[in-house]
């Protein structure tokens, strides 16, 4: 499951450590190994680095044309695979947060040290990316105005599934759920005010499903008609329990069989970012509706699984479905 960092920052989580020899700094907590950082071909993910000497003027960097640029804010990341020569990898977007504390208070971003700073690097990670056998061995390293840092291992898996939620660090809005970002047909976003209806298919967003058919260009946007999964099997299955978490579709007695979504593929005119478009049953067995006041913030969670040659990798979209009348 692509739980990235969701228990500390809600997203895809690879914190690079202790880079530049900077005072100890407190980047994380959770209960999995830090140092297993798992990407997939075509990945989306950001890098959570300390150790920096940059503190930005601004807040955030981020790129502004296609294809996407390999520096930003003197920035960039490199990746090598099997001891070939380090290559500069797409950049997304740079911002900083600053994590020390005066008393209960966290400082202004002015003012502040670059020891007391987290760089968020948002990545793609290229769709060339090497898979087991032929790419055990890949290392990214963070370059920073011509300072190169150590090489930090990572896993290439050949799906590596984060469905987008509304309370990711960096989402692509801001909305007062933390559901999955999923979207009726016409793109507006599935809400307890606006819930999704029996028979209707919504699109689920989602990183890291691997590579695809046609082949994508990394750091761009992709191509119309819209390229579509290579050799990962997606399944989806549907959970009516309220506020049901994420979990392997499987057969039990409060889901619906699993089932093929319509579609899964690249979004067309975006980077590295899947949809999953999914069919919602005709017939909706009877639900507690979505209310603040029960504290039901989703009564149907769609769990999205993906199968490889590779393993497996899950997570799901807790959404609100219309109650039968």
């Amino acid at each position: 499951m692509g739980r990235m960092i969701r228990s500390a920052l809600c997203l895809f989580s690879m914190s690079l450590g202790h880079l530049l020899g900077q005072s100890p700094i407190l980047a994380g907590t959770g209960y999995s190994n830090p140092s297993i950082i798992r990407v997939a071909p075509g990945q989306i993910t950001t890098l959570f680095v300390t150790g920096l000497k940059t503190v930005l003027p601004s807040q955030p960097v981020r790129a502004t044309s296609l294809p996407l640029p390999a520096t930003l804010a003197g920035i960039s990341i490199t990746l090598s695979q099997n001891g070939q020569q380090p290559s500069p990898i797409p950049l997304l977007s740079v911002q900083q947060m600053p994590i020390c504390s005066d008393g209960d208070v966290a400082p202004p971003q002015s003012g502040v040290t670059p020891d007391c700073l987290i760089t968020a690097i948002t990545v793609q990670i290229p769709f060339e990316l090497l898979l087991p056998p032929e790419g055990p061995t890949a290392a990214l390293a963070v370059n920073e105005n011509g300072s190169l840092s150590k090489g930090f291992r990572v896993f290439s898996v050949s799906a590596n599934l984060h469905v987008l939620n509304w309370c990711d660090a960096f989402p692509p809005e801001r909305l007062n759920i933390c559901g999955g970002v999923a979207t009726h047909g016409d793109g507006t976003p599935i809400t307890s005010d606006s819930p999704a209806k029996a028979g209707e298919t919504v699109v689920i967003y989602a990183f890291g499903l691997g590579q695809t058919t046609p082949a994508a260009k990394t750091g761009d946007a992709a191509s119309m008609p819209a390229p579509t999964l290579r050799s990962t099997i997606v399944a989806a299955q549907f959970d009516f329990r309220p506020n049901a978490m994420p979990s392997n579709p499987y057969a039990g007695p409060k889901s619906t069989g699993i089932s093929g979504p319509a579609f899964v593929g690249l979004t067309p005119g975006q980077v590295g970012l899947y949809q999953i478009n999914v069919k919602i049953p005709e017939t909706v067995p009877a639900v507690v509706p979505c209310s603040t006041a029960l504290g039901v913030a989703s009564n149907l969670t769609i769990d999205i699984g993906s199968s490889t040659s590779g393993g497996l990798s899950f997570d799901g979209a807790p959404i609100c479905v219309e109650a039968p009348r």
